[in-house]
């Protein structure tokens, strides 16, 4: 079985683990919260290296895009060195390709016209793509 780990500098109280089925194959996912201890989420990726699938990083973006520049968050770093041997994500790939494919959706496929409409982002710069969507 397959199993990925996201370690959250969020909270624990939102800590959950289940198992699911994907293409074939069971994986064990678990979110583990650090209630914003950045030792405390170096110390569980360097623990779990290597004996985990995939590494997932929550609560901070490795990257903020804006237009052609990418800055690389220093923490963010830390946490990917921590992870030397599993590969580690931190969600960027899919902010940047499916909100912005949802907003085309909603216009082109479900006729919601939202040009001109007020929205609620919670960080415009966290969420680059899907606000020039």
């Amino acid at each position: 079985m397959k199993r990925v780990v996201s370690v959250s500098l969020g909270s624990k109280s939102r800590d959950h683990q289940c198992e699911v089925e994907i293409l074939g194959e069971l994986v064990s996912i678990a979110r583990i919260g650090t209630n914003g201890d950045m030792a405390k989420a170096i110390g569980l990726l360097r623990e779990l290296d290597g004996k985990v699938d995939a590494f997932g990083m929550g609560g901070i973006d490795r990257y903020l895009v804006a237009g052609d520049r990418r800055y690389e968050i220093k923490d963010a770093v830390r946490l990917v060195k921590a992870a030397g041997n599993t590969p580690i994500v931190d969600g960027s790939g899919l902010k940047d390709t499916l909100e912005r494919g949802t907003v085309r959706f909603l216009q082109k496929e479900l006729g919601f016209e939202l040009k001109g409409t007020r929205a609620l982002l919670v960080s415009a710069v966290a969420r680059f793509g899907l606000d020039k969507a």
